[in-house]
């Protein structure tokens, strides 16, 4: 907050629990309702192409921009004060959000200097499953919002923040409905939670997390061809996946399955 780099004070905003079955978290931010960067395109349309006139993560500051983060190739996360960039090898930035809703509220940029849109792809999901795991907290969920889906920036990223308590989703009980077929013993189990007010599937499982994100990332391609806004929760680090489908209707509004990432139920 000193440096100026952030729009409000985000320690100061009143967060609570609402008494009841579910226990959902409420938060009273009046800064990112009133200074939050405006949506600069269409909400009708989950995939839309880049547009390098508009707002993208290119045009962040460096004073922005924490480090980059790759996935490593052992169980031991470490950090680099330095590694080169090469063409061939473009960085998935991690930066601040400058309109945060909670502690530690960054945003993951996966190969930043392509200029991807805001879709979900098997490559660029993978890479922030290994960030949740990596991060080794409980506490430390990542999230996706599609276009029409309240995401603003047409430019491929993910949020990540820290919460000292579950979410009410991550407590709610489920049904199994499928376990997808694998060459090796363990699939991804698929299943729909019950009992909640909104729908949406968990995704588990898989021998490796390459598994896992193979599974969802075609879901979500799914949703994304036949023009279905989603928003994703990825929790327990990046070993299960909220997937929240959302029904868009002919006004352009979207009627929400699922509160978006940044209020996630």
């Amino acid at each position: 907050m000193s440096r100026g780099l952030f729009r409000y004070d985000v320690t100061a905003c009143e967060t609570k629990v609402i008494p009841g079955e579910h226990g959902f978290i409420a938060q009273l931010n009046e800064g990112r309702h009133l200074k939050k960067r405006p949506t600069e395109f269409r909400v009708d349309r989950v995939l839309q192409p880049f547009d390098h006139k508009k707002f993208n993560f290119t045009k962040v500051g460096q004073e922005e921009v924490l480090f980059r983060f790759e996935a490593g190739s052992d169980s031991m996360s470490q950090f680099f004060e330095s590694a080169p960039v090469g063409s061939t090898n473009p960085p998935n930035v991690v930066a601040i959000n400058v309109s945060p809703i909670e502690y530690g509220h960054v945003l993951l940029i996966p190969r930043v200097l392509e200029c991807l849109p805001q879709r979900i792809d098997p490559e660029s999901f993978l890479v922030a499953l290994h960030m949740a795991a990596e991060a080794a907290s409980p506490y430390f969920r990542l999230g996706y919002n599609s276009l029409g889906a309240f995401a603003t920036i047409n430019h491929l990223h993910f949020q990540a923040y820290y919460l000292a308590m579950p979410f009410p989703v991550e407590k709610a009980p489920t049904e199994r409905i499928m376990i997808t077929k694998s060459s090796s013993e363990s699939g991804v189990k698929i299943s729909q939670l019950l009992n909640y007010p909104v729908r949406g599937l968990v995704f588990e499982g898989g021998n490796t997390l390459r598994d896992l994100s193979d599974v969802v990332a075609s879901s979500c391609m799914c949703l994304q061809r036949n023009n279905i806004p989603f928003n994703l929760l990825i929790s327990d680090s990046g070993r299960r996946i909220f997937l929240f489908p959302q029904v868009s209707i002919v006004s352009s509004l979207i009627i929400s399955s699922a509160i978006h990432i940044t209020e996630f139920p």
